[in-house]
């Protein structure tokens, strides 16, 4: 039995901390066309150059460690899956998802000891960005 309590306390622990750990998320809401193979980049819809109707969002966040460069790359990618001719980068920021707080504890001799063990709390900062998928009139 007091193995059982070690253990759930064990997986406890290692559920909170692997919920705290911050993950990249790419979604996208809209319409879906044939792959195309090299969607243009814009930062304004003034610079782009045909008409076109929108597609759809693509709504991005990654832990703040992330580089730029990488998200633009997995929008450029969703854009090229879902057949967007062009797309424009809107909106990117940097905001707090909350507190992460966790705490571990030791286990010796089939005792479950609460405390004396590691407590980490920090505010997990994520980068969001904004893109809207493009596909031009002809």
């Amino acid at each position: 039995m007091k193995f059982r309590k070690t253990s759930v306390f064990f997986y406890t622990v290692l559920a909170l901390f692997l919920a705290s750990c911050s993950t990249s998320s790419f979604d996208y809401l809209g319409k879906t066309y044939p792959p195309t193979t090299n969607p243009e980049l814009f930062f304004r819809d003034q610079d782009v150059p045909k008409d076109y109707e929108v597609m759809g969002k693509v709504m991005a966040e990654v832990p703040y460690s992330k580089k730029l460069k990488y998200v633009q790359a997995k929008i450029e990618q969703v854009a090229r899956e879902n057949g967007a001719d062009a797309f424009i980068l809107s909106d990117v920021n940097i905001r707090s998802n909350g507190m992460v707080s966790g705490s571990g504890g030791a286990s010796t001799g089939g005792k479950v000891r609460i405390g004396g063990g590691v407590s980490k709390t920090k505010s997990n900062e994520l980068k969001h960005v904004e893109a809207t998928l493009l596909k031009y009139k002809n």
